[in-house]
């Protein structure tokens, strides 16, 4: 093995970009690693707060996140006999540069952080998976798993998991996850949508349930919605809450 790395980050979503972002910034000698092959192409997260942009600022990336995403600052209420049009994130904030909500997909936020890394030789290295840690007095040891079958032992003073809800790292170090599920369905979906202003997010409501459609710059907007069905996988299931929706297609890539 080669001499140890300060850090090995475990997971190349949003939190281990920016956190690969910090170790560049600080000359730490580190690699990050994510068992998927590519970065994802869907929005999952949709927002980032103040705190973030400003924490981001410092790697010169929230002006393009900013130009990428949308700072809705309204949120429309569609009743069923009228508009309601409320100011969305008027919490008072005069203390930031980015007194918004900006609503931005995680994969454009993903390729600006990615773009920043690769522009500073750092190598994400994707389909590399973290299989076991081996604990010492220090460092750690950390069998890696390539996406050929090939193996290798990594030494790290730490290894930190940024590797999501099923976190390897955090299994075997025994450190829990707790909370509860939701008890509702959600659906989420991407989409490209006619007939509703950019500068608001906009909620359907009903007495099945309610609708969210949120400004993502790209794509058209990110739709959430909670249904009072089961499960969307049954044959021939509806949203029933969704009937009230502007007309809308699924966004490409």
């Amino acid at each position: 093995m080669t001499a140890p790395l300060d850090v090995l980050v475990v997971g190349a979503g949003p939190t281990g970009l920016a956190l690969a972002a910090q170790l560049r910034a600080y000359g730490a000698r580190f690699r990050i690693v994510d068992r998927s092959l590519d970065r994802v192409r869907e929005s999952r997260a949709l927002a980032l707060q103040p705190r973030s942009l400003e924490a981001l600022a410092g790697f010169g990336v929230t002006d393009e996140l900013v130009a990428r995403g949308n700072p809705a600052m309204r949120l429309r209420l569609h009743l069923p006999r009228r508009v309601v049009a409320l100011r969305l994130f008027d919490i008072g904030l005069t203390d930031t540069a980015y007194p918004f909500l900006l609503f931005l997909s995680q994969a454009e936020t993903e390729r600006v952080l990615s773009e920043h890394l690769t522009a500073r030789d750092v190598t994400i290295e994707r389909g590399t998976e973290l299989v076991r840690l081996e604990a010492t007095d220090s460092p750690v040891v950390c069998r890696l798993r390539h996406d050929d079958g090939s193996q290798e032992a990594v030494e790290a003073r730490y290894v930190v998991g940024c590797d999501g809800a099923h976190s390897t790292v955090r299994s075997q170090t025994g450190i829990g996850f707790e909370g509860y599920a939701y008890p509702q369905t959600f659906l989420l979906a991407d989409l490209e949508v006619d007939g509703l202003e950019p500068d608001s997010v906009h909620s359907y409501m009903s007495g099945a349930g309610m609708v969210f459609f949120f400004p993502l710059g790209s794509p058209g907007a990110g739709v959430c919605s909670r249904c009072d069905r089961p499960t969307p996988r049954t044959p021939g299931w509806t949203c029933r809450c969704c009937r009230r929706s502007p007309t809308a297609t699924p966004a490409s890539g």
